[in-house]
């Protein structure tokens, strides 16, 4: 290898808005940049780093680089977290960055472009923040005062870079040729709200061709013996990268679908929209298979959000109606004491037939009791606290059944007894009785016996 000629380049503690480039000959690299900026959330999610080189003829677009560029003149994959060293010709140079969450590089977290001469022999340090990725079922919509931007079609009044979409909010995309301005995409596809290299053949230099998807690309010839270069497909007479081409997605022809889709994009093969508010792209056919856009309702409860989130909530009915799962309504017995939807009804209880609907005051749930008698009540006094509303509530529980009449009722101010009699007025006779002591040295026992009413002992069944 010849000095100055080739230049080193070494890319470490990659992450967002972190790399560190060392440019140097044969010699081994100098010491990793100090300025970098720590690792970030979104490269520590990676399972698979990839470096491309594109030539100097290679312009960034964005986060990427041009659609319809030539294929990377050298590439280097590395497992998420490790550094990148390879060596590449010194010169002017288009690098770009790829974070994904899977080895095979199928699913894109984010990337990062940047263009640089790289001398031989010497250093540079790039900071480059990843842009990340379309998401896979509902990226958020520009935001108003809280909520999504409400706009009009005629005439559009949402703010430069952006348009109004179909479902009546601002989305991100032009809408007028001043709304670009990236090298390479200077041009507004207003039907696709895109910004991009050429809309007419007169647009392109000479010897390029305007693609379908509005990039100037080299034409072709298979059967004259004239393909395209590197992995570049020959679709139409028209050399095009299919893995990132709207109009040949994954195949020659194969067009990202614009049902329900605010901002298309083809990354890897495959169709990965933009979707307007409520719906989602869960589906990602494979090509050949057609693409269906933002196919899925994401305001439904089994697709509540995001495609895989299946909305679920204890002891309720659940509904979606914005993208979160609601409180619908609440299975018998249980109640949402607290008001959020995220707990679901978590209250047992009884429903008091008053304003707290089964729920205890300051959103709080009904304790569980027992009389001491194997049959257990609700109440809103806590669990080991004892007053003669707890008291009665233990009787109501216990229920000696028939009827009883005015004296089958006793307070003495720390026991609450109930009684069943029977027999003549004049003469009655009580049969059973149960009583609960609610204050005293007792407090917190029951006592049952047949003739005659008494206040609990310690030694008798103890009620809570």
């Amino acid at each position: 290898m010849q000095t100055g000629l080739r230049a080193r380049l070494l890319l470490g503690m990659i992450a967002i808005g972190a790399i560190g480039a060392i440019a140097a000959g044969c010699k081994q690299p100098a010491a990793p940049c100090m300025t970098m900026s720590p690792p970030s959330e979104l490269v520590g999610r990676a399972a698979l780093l990839r470096l491309d080189v594109y030539s100097s003829d290679v312009h960034c677009a964005g986060a990427t680089v041009t659609p319809g560029s030539p294929p990377p003149t050298l590439s280097k994959e590395v497992a998420g977290g490790q550094p990148i060293m390879l060596d590449i010709p010194a010169g002017q140079h288009a690098l770009l960055l790829s974070a994904f969450a899977d080895t095979g590089a199928t699913q894109l977290l984010g990337s990062a472009c940047t263009e640089a001469k790289l001398e031989a022999d010497s250093s540079a340090c790039f900071n480059l923040t990843l842009a990340e990725a379309p998401d896979l079922s509902m990226p958020p919509p520009p935001m108003c005062d809280g909520g999504p931007c409400a706009c009009t079609t005629v005439p559009d009044d949402c703010p430069t870079g952006q348009y109004c979409g179909v479902d009546g909010n601002c989305a991100n995309g032009c809408k007028v040729p001043a709304d670009c301005n990236a090298p390479g995409a200077s041009k507004c596809d207003v039907t696709q709200h895109r910004c991009v290299e050429c809309l007419l053949p007169a647009d392109c230099p000479a010897g390029k061709r305007c693609s379908p998807s509005g990039a100037c690309v080299d034409g072709c010839d298979v059967a004259a013996g004239s393909p395209c270069a590197g992995s570049l497909q020959c679709c139409s007479n028209l050399c095009l990268d299919t893995t990132q081409d709207l109009a040949s997605c994954g195949a020659c022809g194969r067009t990202c679908a614009s049902t329900n889709v605010s901002a298309a994009a083809c990354t890897g093969g495959l169709c990965k929209p933009q979707c307007v508010a409520g719906h989602g792209d869960c589906n990602q056919p494979i090509a050949p298979a057609a693409d269906d856009g933002c196919e899925t309702n994401v305001f439904d409860i089994a697709h509540c959000g995001t495609c895989t989130n299946v909305c679920s909530l204890m002891h309720a009915t659940p509904k979606c109606p914005s993208g979160t799962c609601q409180v619908q309504s609440c299975t018998a017995g249980f109640f949402n004491c607290d008001a959020a939807d995220a707990t679901g009804c978590e209250c047992a209880g009884v429903d008091r037939m008053d304003t707290m609907n089964g729920c205890c005051p300051a959103g709080a749930c009904q304790a569980q009791h027992s009389d001491g008698f194997t049959h257990s009540f609700y109440d809103c006094v806590a669990l080991n606290t004892y007053t003669l509303q707890l008291a009665k509530d233990a009787g109501g529980a216990y229920n000696l059944g028939g009827a009883t009449d005015a004296d089958s009722i006793i307070d003495t101010g720390s026991v609450y007894c109930t009684r069943r009699r029977t027999g003549p007025l004049t003469a009655r006779v009580t049969v059973e009785c149960v009583c609960w002591a609610y204050a005293g040295a007792a407090v917190g026992f029951a006592t049952h016996v047949l003739a005659e009413c008494q206040t609990p002992l310690a030694a008798d069944t103890a009620w809570k």
